[in-house]
């Protein structure tokens, strides 16, 4: 009895493997573009801290 439950199991799973590694890829490639971002995002205030006071932008500094 237990083991067409497991045969069940394992059918099921060799069904939906594709689709799953499918979703799982999607999930892998939003938690690595989110943390890109992060990263990004991380780079641009500690810049912003290592040159308090000066402006930036198109122009540059005046002077």
């Amino acid at each position: 009895m237990e083991s067409t439950g497991v045969g069940v199991v394992v059918f099921l799973v060799l069904l939906f493997a594709p689709a799953l590694q499918g979703v799982l890829k999607s999930i892998a490639f939003r938690l690595r573009a989110a943390g890109k971002a992060e990263m990004i995002r991380a780079e641009g205030t500690s810049d912003v801290r290592a040159c308090k006071g000066r402006r930036s932008g198109k122009r540059g500094r005046r002077g």
